[in-house]
């Protein structure tokens, strides 16, 4: 998909932005944000070691997701 989470981050970064707030768009944590996540997020950080990243849980494990879905299914 693009453009890339390093891609994204590095344009910000050149704006000024230091702080990045990563939140998955998946319904759980598969392999992909378990193990790939990680290691795409360790490289932003050796490029840019002043720009904080938070990574949030999957969207779909959140606790207003849920309930939201849990509300739709149960109409």
């Amino acid at each position: 998909m693009q453009p890339s989470l390093p891609d994204c981050a590095a344009a910000l970064y050149a704006e000024g932005v230091r702080s990045l707030r990563v939140v998955p768009v998946f319904f759980g944590a598969g392999g992909h944000l378990r193990e790939d996540l990680p290691k795409v997020v360790e490289a932003i950080r050796a490029r840019h070691a002043d720009l904080a990243i938070a990574v949030e849980p999957p969207i779909g494990e959140q606790a207003g997701v849920i309930s939201a879905i849990a509300r739709a299914i149960a109409r």
